[in-house]
C-alpha cells in the first residue's frame, strides 16, 4: 500500500496487557492484537500499522491466487 490511510485505534486494558483493535478508515478492515501494558502510544501505532499492512497484503495475495485446477472442490 503506497498511500496509507488513517487507522482508528481502540485500546482496551485486559489484566496486565492491552488489547488493541485497529480499523482501516478506507476499507473498514479490522485487526486485533495484544500488546504489553508498558507499550507506548507510538509503539502501539507502529504495531497497528504493521499488522494492518501485513493483513491487507495477505488479503490481496489471497484474492489474486488462482485455484490449483478448474474442477473446484476442496483442496485438503
Amino acid at each position: 500500500m503506497a498511500d496509507k490511510g488513517s487507522i482508528y485505534i481502540e485500546i482496551l486494558p485486559v489484566g496486565h496487557a492491552l488489547e488493541i483493535a485497529a480499523i482501516d478508515s478506507e476499507t473498514g478492515r479490522e485487526v486485533r492484537f495484544v500488546a504489553p501494558k508498558t507499550a507506548t502510544e507510538d509503539e502501539i501505532k507502529q504495531l497497528a500499522r504493521a499488522k494492518m499492512d501485513y493483513v491487507m497484503r495477505k488479503d490481496a495475495e489471497a484474492r489474486n491466487k488462482k485455484p490449483p485446477d478448474s474442477r473446484g472442490g476442496i483442496v485438503v
